[in-house]
Order: C-alpha cells, then structure tokens, then sequence
C-alpha cells in the first residue's frame, strides 16, 4: 500500500475511533464532552439574548413564576419551617387570589406537625403538584413506608429503559397532594446538574413508577393525562420519548429521553429571564395579580440553611428550582435540546470531509512555498467548521451533538501527518544513506547526509586533503578471454559474485571501496576519513595499520577467489584467479567532479604505482605484489623482496615485494 494511502487510512482509522470513543470509553470522554457542552449552553444562551436585545424582544419567561422562600421572607415571616397555617396561606394566595393555574411544591413536609389539617386542604387542590426524592444510589436510606398516591395513566413500550430507585422523601401521608412527581437528579461527577431521569420506578415486580416532577405538573392542567414512553421516531430523533397527552392521541408535550431513560435538562436562560417573586410578597398581596394570573407557580428556597442551592453548567450557585423552570419551559415550548439516535453520524459528516481537504492540502501544496501554512490553517479551519456546526445544529435544530471529537479529532490528525512525514523523511534520509555508503566511506556518507538534511541542499564544494593512504588495486586474469568466449548473462553473474567477494575482503579490513574498473577494483585505507571537511589534514600517525590492514585484506580476497571454484563450475567457467598491487604513500583525498557528477576518489602518485604493481603481479608470477612504501610500514620478516623493476610512465625504477 502506498504511503499517502496509509497516512489516510491510519487517519480514518483514528476518526474513528475518536467519534466512537463515547460508546467504549464514556469515563474518558464524559468530562472533556460535558465542559465543551457547558460552553455551549452559555454561549448559545448569550447569542439568545443578543438577538432579543437587537429586536427589542422580551427575553422573560412569563408563563412561570418561581416563588422564593428567600432571605426577605424568613426575615419577615420568621425561621423555617414555617407553621403549615402560613404554608396553606400561601397554597390558597396563588390559587385563590392569584388565579395561578399551578402550583408546584419543590418542598417536602415528611413530618407530622400541628394544624397539619388546615394545610392537607390547601395542599389536596387539583392545582397543586407535590414532590418525591427516590435513592438511585442503593445508599440504603430509610424507605417511606406507605404508598405514594398513584399517577396518571402510563404506558412503557417493550423493552423502555427503566431506572429503578427507593422512594425515600415525601410529604407526610396526612398532607400528601392528590399528584407527584419525583425530583430527583443525576448529580455529576463535578457537583453540577445535568439530566433527570424521565421516570424512576419502584422495584419489585409491579414496577410502579413516578414521572418527573414537570410531567406530573404538566398533568395538572390537563383533562385526561396521559403518559406513554416509546421509541423515539425518526433518524435523528432521540432513542426514547417520554410522551404527555391530553387523552389518546393529542400530545401536548415530547420529552426526549437518552438511551439510560434520562432528560439532558435544557438550560436555555439566565437568571434574570427568570419572573421571580419573594413568598412573602405573595403571602402579604404585594404582587400585581397579573403577574401571577394563569401561571405556573413553582414554590422552593434560596434561604440560607434551606439545602436547595445547586449547581448548574451556567450557574455554579443556581436555586433548586432552575432546572424545574427550564424543564416545564420547554415542555410549554415543547422544544427540547437532546442527543440524536444517530449523534455519531452528524459529527463523522462534518470531520471526514476535513480530513479529505487535510489529505488534499497535504498532497497539493506539500512541496510548494504555502506547505508550511497547511497544518495550521487547516486546524483554524476544522476548528472553526466544528464551533460553527456544534452550535448552530443546537440553536436551530436543538441537537446536542458529542463534541468531544470536534476537539480531539483536529490535533490529532496533524500529530499523525506529522509523524508520518517524519518517518517518511527519515526513511528517505536512511535510504539515501545506504545508497551513498556503497559509493562513499561511511563517514563521508553521513557528513553529506547531515549537511544535506540540516541545509536541504547537497554540499558540491570541492573537499580534499593531502593525507597518507594505503592504495590496493585487483584485477581478474584473462578477464578478456572469458569476455570473447561467454555471454554478458553469465560474466554479468560472474563478476557480480566476484565483485562481492572482494568488496567483503576491504570493507572486512576497514578499507574503503573507491570505484570498480571493469573487472578491477581500486580501494584505499586512510585514518582520517572522519576529518574530509578539513582542507588540510595531517599525515596520519596510523600508516602502519593502514598497510597491514591492505595487505590481510588482499590475502583475503585471494583466498576468497580460490573458493568460487565450485561457482565458476556450476557456470561452466574456468576457476579465476586475481592479481593485487598495493602501495603506500601521499595522496590527495577527497570530493572532486562537477555539480552534476562527483566522486570521491584519491589522487597521487601511490595511486599509479599500485596500479602499476597489480598490472605486473602476473610477470612476477605472484598474486600480491607490494612497493616499497607499503613494505617499509609492514615486518620484513614476512615479505620477500622480488627486485626492482622499471614501471610505465616513470623514470626510476621501483622495489616490489611480495608476502611470504
């Protein structure tokens, strides 16, 4: 597979798992998507207000009004709990006075108390709505021991999500309300309140179950209520649906339910939209009955040591009744925020059509003057696509999409471009080195790498050295005749396998390979290789090593042609045989040629001279011949001096040795 395939699909593969991770790994995205959600919910409630005040709009919910047992009240009123005469006073202000058409007590009375008789009449009104805290923790609290009143008509599909939990709150059976509903929430990790269950069911086998506390108030002002949850209808609806109707048929409200049976609670106002009253400005008839006529009056406390101050995602120190209000605001609206069926998909049609563009950009522009804008530009843009998608969905379809891939997905689909184009330039420098160290030293192969890597540029500039070098050259004997009489299919095998043998020999004796010649090589030994950048470097100290290396390698490489013999057979070639010179002396080391083509190569006399010596090892009907430079380097006790001889293109004549 290709690279840039592989990056793509590496990519995909990671999307992926990012859109998905929710379904396998909710303790790992649970705190990162419910931060990204808090934001949205405050800037989509900003952008609310914003528009209101363009438009000159009313931003106040009126069609409720919270009614706040605050600091005033227990001032005027005196200290909670108040006497049930004054609750009741309260109970029939709003009814009777005020016309309320709710009212909803988010307050329990679990004890029995004096002039509990004068509240049961107040608190036993069709209008009015009470309240239940369940345990969904199994923390093993004190279980009430009668029975709850029982509640509307309700009807659960096959297979409906049930949250099972023990009643353990309530009013008092003397001044229990005719209608409840629970109020209890699920309480995140971080303290803040984001769902409520739809229902919460009783275990045992009759399952009876409770609505939440706005279905049950909703109820109230309904003829023939009716509660149903089904299967959420529709590709991107919610997976369940907590239906209230007025009699079979006419659904006057939809709540959206998750895959668990909970409500995400549509926070959509601030605290001023909020119409607020002081309970005793209702009690002492201080309010306009306009403002309280033909609303849902929901009665709780801000009051100090009253327990009901919680938190929200927009507000950390919200009243208890927030999440109520918001609730039946929207079931009045019946408009509800919730997470689709199909969430994951949403988000994967925004995120693989970036990815695409990265692919694209990457593949278009990587070699050209903008490749450096690619990465983040892109990440402004995915960015971007995600805030503007995310919110606009939510304000306009009131979708609540995960947002954890939103954020995560970008960064990491650069890191992975990234990576892989520092593997790919790695494996293209490691390549290039490998290719240049069967035609450079080793070390020169890396210095040309690094500067080409650090200056992303070959360094052509001419770099040599007068150095001291030991020269071998090898030739194959009778080469030509071989040439004349087989075809370039089995030489080209041959000197392959030959080439090999004596490559293995110098390389082996820490020599360098200069070039092959035909059906010869030319290698030499130098110490210094690891100074080329130096344009003068001293004559190595080393010599002597230099010419023993030569010489053990070009014993070597004499033995190792003796055993092709089985190979030249199976060719049906003659056994070849080699001739070697090998000589010391100064040379001048390093790179030379044009921009186009260079080589590195030593210049000098030394190099002729071994030529010369390997030309003339078969006249002295010897495989290694030696000069005088190499020899004086070497033991004499293991050389035999073979005389000297006159060479082609000199005027004095030269000693040559041979190793015993």
């Amino acid at each position: 597979m290709r690279f840039p395939q592989t990056r793509f699909l590496t990519s995909l593969c990671v999307l992926l798992v990012v859109v998905f991770a929710g379904h396998f790994s909710p303790e790992l995205t649970s705190p990162i998507d419910r931060f990204l959600s808090d934001w949205r919910s405050r800037v989509a409630i900003q952008w609310t207000n914003y528009q209101a005040r363009r438009h000159s709009l009313d931003s106040k919910e009126r069609r409720l009004v919270l009614i706040d047992i605050d600091e005033k009240s227990v001032a005027i009123e005196g200290a909670w709990p108040w006497p049930r005469e004054k609750i009741a006073a309260l109970l029939e202000s709003l009814v009777e006075h005020y016309h309320a058409s709710g009212v909803a007590l988010d307050i329990v009375f679990p004890e029995a108390r004096e002039n509990d008789a004068v509240l049961a009449k107040q608190i036993k009104r069709s209008e009015v709505t009470g309240s239940v805290i369940y345990d969904l923790q199994s923390r093993h609290l004190p279980q009430l021991s009668y029975q709850l009143p029982s509640v509307m008509g309700a009807e659960f599909a096959k297979n409906a999500p049930r949250i099972i939990g023990q009643a353990t709150t309530s009013n008092h059976p003397g001044i229990m309300p005719l209608r409840i509903g629970h109020i209890t929430p699920v309480i995140d990790d971080d303290g803040a309140i984001r769902k409520i269950p739809g229902t919460i069911c009783a275990p045992g086998r009759d399952l009876k179950c409770i609505p939440l506390f706005e279905a049950s108030i909703m109820s109230g002002l309904l003829e023939q209520p009716q509660l149903r949850l089904q299967a959420g209808t529709g590709f991107f609806a919610s997976p369940w649906e907590l239906l209230v109707s007025d009699g079979i048929g006419s659904v006057v409200a939809h709540i959206p339910l998750d895959r668990d049976g909970l409500l995400a609670i549509p926070y959509r106002h601030l605290p001023s939209d909020w119409t607020a009253f002081s309970a005793t400005d209702i009690l002492r008839r201080r309010i306009d009955v306009q403002n309280v006529q033909s609303t849902i009056a929901l009665i709780g406390s801000t009051a100090m040591g009253m327990a009901d101050v919680i938190a929200t995602p927009i507000n950390p120190n919200a009243a208890g009744l927030e999440p109520h209000a918001e609730i039946l605001s929207a079931m009045l609206d019946d408009s509800f925020s919730y997470r689709p069926r199909y969430a994951e998909l949403l988000v994967l049609s925004v995120l693989f059509p970036l990815l695409l563009l990265l692919n694209y950009a990457n593949r278009r522009w990587k070699k050209s003057v903008y490749a450096p804008l690619i990465y983040p530009v892109w990440l402004a843009i995915a960015f971007a696509c995600g805030f503007v998608f995310s919110l606009g969905i939510y304000l306009f379809a009131h979708l609540l999409l995960p947002l954890f891939g939103f954020l995560i997905f970008p960064p990491l689909a650069i890191l992975i471009y990234v990576l892989f184009a520092l593997y790919r330039s790695n494996t293209e420098y490691f390549g290039l080195q490998k290719l240049m160290s069967t035609y450079l030293p080793k070390q020169v192969t890396n210095q040309q790498t690094d500067v080409a890597r650090a200056q992303r540029i070959m360094d052509t500039s001419i770099d040599a050295a007068r150095r001291e070098i030991t020269v071998l050259f090898a030739d194959v004997r009778g080469f030509t005749g071989l040439v004349e009489t087989q075809s370039p299919e089995v030489i080209a095998v041959l000197m392959d396998k030959v080439f090999g043998e004596m490559a293995s020999a110098v390389i082996h004796h820490g020599g360098t390979i200069d070039k092959f010649i035909g059906d010869a090589v030319m290698a030499f030994w130098s110490g210094n290789e690891h100074q080329i950048d130096s344009k003068v470097a001293a004559a190595t100290s080393g010599s002597d090593k230099q010419a023993a290396d030569a010489l053990m390698a070009a014993i070597e490489m004499h033995q190792r042609i003796q055993n092709l013999t089985d190979f030249c057979t199976q060719l049906g070639l003659p056994p070849v045989s080699i001739s070697i010179g090998i000589e010391s002396g100064m040379a001048i080391v390093g790179h030379f040629g044009s921009e186009q083509r260079r080589t590195y190569t030593a210049f000098g006399d030394v190099v002729v001279v071994a030529s010369r010596l390997e030309a003339l090892a078969a006249q002295f009907q010897e495989h290694i011949l030696l000069g005088q430079g190499c020899a004086q380097q070497l033991d004499q006790d293991k050389l035999r001096h073979l005389g000297q001889t006159q060479i082609r293109g000199r005027s004095q004549s030269i000693q040559v040795f041979a190793p015993l």
